[in-house]
């Protein structure tokens, strides 16, 4: 069976990235799929100075996890117009660490936010970041005016349906590959 892995890009303790994370894993069929709780990582700034031997534990897990899973959903908060500070951190530890982390394996790509705009911004960066990572993103998918449109721990239509459409090119992509 394929697997997946759900990350949410957020360490804020309740997480809106981590309930659209989650909710999305209940809809997936074909795959087993975990949701990885990032929330408690104290991950130190990556530096230079920390090369090429000074690697939190949480890193190097990651890393071999990764290695395991057949793609990746990812939902990411946007800050500043960009992602947040505890993700870039988590993906510059990545790349110093392996190059090509997400070794050449499909990524759907989410964010939402409490304001029409739905993270976009966020999205762009990761959809210009991420390739040099080894991503293959599928398709991106973006929720606005998360409280109005998550309610009792799902997705509302016409989202839903938008969601539906992304994880179905996610999945076939990753099912037709050996």
């Amino acid at each position: 069976m394929r697997k997946i892995l759900a990350i949410a890009g957020s360490n804020h303790a309740t997480s809106i990235h981590y309930q659209l994370v989650e909710f999305t894993a209940s809809l997936i069929e074909g795959a087993e799929v975990t949701v990885l709780d990032m929330r408690g990582w104290k991950i130190p700034v990556y530096s230079i100075d920390f090369d090429p031997d000074q690697t939190p534990n949480e890193i190097t897990e990651l890393i071999m996890l990764m290695e395991e899973y057949d793609g990746f959903i990812i939902a990411s908060p946007e800050h500043n117009g960009s992602i947040s500070a505890f993700f870039k951190n988590i993906l510059d530890w990545l790349s110093r660490r392996k190059k090509q982390v997400f070794e050449e394996k499909p990524v759907l790509l989410m964010s939402t936010s409490p304001s029409e705009k739905g993270g976009t911004n966020g999205l762009d960066y990761l959809l210009h970041a991420l390739p040099y990572q080894g991503a293959e993103i599928t398709s991106t998918f973006s929720l606005s005016s998360f409280q109005k449109n998550f309610k009792e721990g799902q997705i509302i239509s016409p989202y839903l349906e938008d969601l539906q459409s992304h994880i179905g090119e996610f999945m076939k992509l990753i099912l037709s590959r050996i």
